[in-house]
């Protein structure tokens, strides 16, 4: 018995697992399909595809509407995942250490061979979701401030192309808002760089307050920080521009050392490049400080 490959199934139309293996890919022994799947599970470090090949072999257990797969790196579902009359949720351990919370969906009710079955399954597949664990989790730490957790500049570069293309595909919008901390090398100067430190992670609080989960949030280093706006959000861009900036002033540390926060935006008009956008808000951003600083100003 051999598993489909995921290229030959169009799995977001698939109404279960069960439906889309078929008998001519699960008629064989117990023993061997399970080699079969821990097969294919190494061949992959996506944790996505690990889902989907793991839900595809779970689906013959039990037919089932939906998978998903709760992480310390995110929260993952297998294609077509729907809610259904039943729920069985496991744990996945290795060695005492909780590497995941699985939760499969069925219209079938979960009976304690079903269970078994599932765990038995669920045991090939920890070795190689741990380690494709430890590949996401250093993926994004490459994208990652280390101090204060936002996106780098890197992480912004591919997340603003990426808002462009979209952009274009969908003629929709999309915004960026510069920001850059008033007064601050002086405290660094005066005050040494732990004290900088402290104001860089209330800065990026004030921002985690301020902004809704999706908004995408980035520093470039030093006291540089972004915004992308994509949707609705683009019309408002002045508004959120202006919460950033009251946002920050409240912060106590940088109250303490009277910083404050300078914003400027622009936002992306047809067929312009990445490069020329973020030009604009640098611009606007300029004009910001030149006006007198702890203001906004758009491009």
């Amino acid at each position: 018995m051999s598993l489909c490959l995921l290229s030959e199934i169009s799995l977001p139309h698939a109404l279960s697992y069960a439906a889309i293996a078929t008998d001519e890919y699960w008629h064989s022994g117990e023993g061997q399909e399970h080699q079969t799947l821990l097969a294919q599970l190494q061949t992959s470090l996506d944790l996505q595809e690990q889902l989907q090949l793991f839900a595809m072999a779970a689906g013959n257990i039990l037919p089932l509407s939906g998978v998903e797969l709760q992480t310390a790196v995110g929260e993952f579902q297998a294609a077509g995942s729907a809610q259904a009359r039943y729920q069985q949720r496991s744990l996945l351990m290795l060695k005492d250490q909780c590497l995941a919370k699985l939760q499969y969906c069925s219209d079938q009710p979960f009976t304690p061979l079903v269970c078994k079955k599932l765990q038995v399954l669920e045991v090939e597949w920890l070795y190689p979701l741990r380690n494709a664990l430890i590949v996401t989790r250093l993926q994004q730490m490459a994208l990652k401030d280390t101090l204060t957790g936002l996106g780098n500049r890197r992480f912004f570069d591919d997340s603003l192309d990426k808002a462009i293309q979209l952009s274009k595909r969908t003629q929709g919008q999309c915004a960026v808002l510069l920001l850059d901390l008033d007064n601050f090398k002086q405290v660094n100067d005066r005050f040494g760089h732990t004290a900088g430190d402290d104001i860089l992670i209330a800065v990026a609080s004030a921002m985690h307050s301020t902004l809704r989960a999706t908004d995408s949030l980035f520093r470039f280093g030093g006291d540089e920080f972004a915004v992308l706006l994509t949707g609705d959000d683009v019309t408002s861009s002045e508004l959120i521009g202006r919460r950033l900036v009251k946002a920050i002033l409240r912060q106590h540390f940088c109250q303490q050392h009277q910083v404050t926060a300078s914003v400027g935006i622009a936002r992306w008009q047809t067929n312009q490049s990445a490069s020329d956008l973020f030009t604009a808000a640098d611009k606007a951003l300029y004009q910001a400080k030149d006006a007198g600083k702890n203001r906004v100003r758009q491009a």
